[in-house]
């Protein structure tokens, strides 16, 4: 689902790589699901593109590392090491240059993780900028704009463990609502 969320503090990434269309990170309100954020290397009729970017989301959510670790999107310092990952699952580190933190219109989308996880698929979301230029990946090849998406569409990204503490993956029942 996707509903409107009111303002809230928006996180810019910016990497000292430039990402390739198709790549971008894995980021959630939930640490055992994340979805694959685009960078920002699609072409806008309001924006030039930031082949250095990722639009990311709001301060709460965790994010990828390159040590497979999480943290929370506040968190990040430049010269951490995060990272990118592509439709078809390659990945590589990318270090962060700077973090660009605005107050914007922000969207909740809502998911629910299907596949071969042992674990029980639970919902979780994403609150990411209402913006033309902030997109999921839809498919191996297709970033879709979060305002285009619609309740049904499908968003890749990583389903897996039960829960973090401080990062690491631990093996508890850990309830993120």
């Amino acid at each position: 689902s996707v509903e409107e969320a009111g303002l809230g503090d928006r996180y810019c990434l910016d990497f000292l790589s430039l990402l390739q269309p198709g790549e971008g990170l894995l980021i959630g309100s939930s640490a055992s699901t994340l979805i694959l954020v685009h960078s920002e290397t699609v072409p806008s009729t309001f924006v030039p593109t930031r082949p250095f970017r990722v639009n990311a989301g709001a301060p709460h959510a965790y994010i990828l590392m390159a040590d497979r670790s999480t943290k929370y999107m506040a968190e990040l310092r430049a010269g951490d090491a995060l990272l990118a990952v592509t439709s078809i699952g390659t990945t590589r580190p990318v270090v962060l240059g700077r973090i660009k933190i605005e107050q914007r219109p922000m969207l909740k989308i809502t998911v629910k993780p299907t596949g071969n996880s042992k674990r029980k698929p639970q919902m979780s979301h994403v609150f990411m900028q209402q913006a033309e230029t902030v997109r999921l990946m839809a498919n191996l090849d297709t970033p879709v704009s979060v305002t285009d998406i619609a309740a049904g569409d499908v968003a890749l990204g990583w389903s897996g463990h039960g829960g973090r503490h401080l990062g690491q993956t631990i093996d508890s029942r850990v309830e993120e609502r």
